[in-house]
């Protein structure tokens, strides 16, 4: 039994990491990546700290919510994508009319993606 605990321990952790901690209420739904329709393979579902694309999923695994601000989170960020994991981090805000969601990395890069309808 000992020997499992560190087994046991590690799968605890990935689940919880793939079930990523939640993004404040609004961010969840779908969306479209920039440029792409959303009834084709830039859909991006978001649910639960989880961004789910054809090609990449995220996982939010902590989150920092700022005083103040509804629509804005600092988040840490594990992305899968090309067979490859990496830590990242960045600013997501949910526009006030809640119909898009832009995240901004420390590199300067920006990100936006559109809320596709229903």
């Amino acid at each position: 039994m000992i020997r499992l605990l560190p087994l046991l321990l590690i799968w605890a952790a990935s689940v919880a990491a793939a079930e990523g901690i939640a993004l404040p209420q609004g961010f969840d739904g779908s969306y479209a990546v920039e440029g792409a329709a959303c009834d084709g393979p830039g859909r991006v579902e978001v649910a639960q700290g989880v961004m789910v694309g054809a090609e990449f999923a995220i996982t939010v695994t902590d989150l920092i919510e700022m005083a103040g601000k509804a629509n804005v989170v600092e988040a840490s960020l594990l992305n899968e994508a090309g067979g490859g994991t990496w830590q990242d981090s960045a600013v997501l805000t949910l526009a006030t009319d809640g119909q898009s969601l832009r995240f901004d990395y420390a590199d300067g890069t920006v990100v936006e993606w559109t809320r596709c309808a229903g």
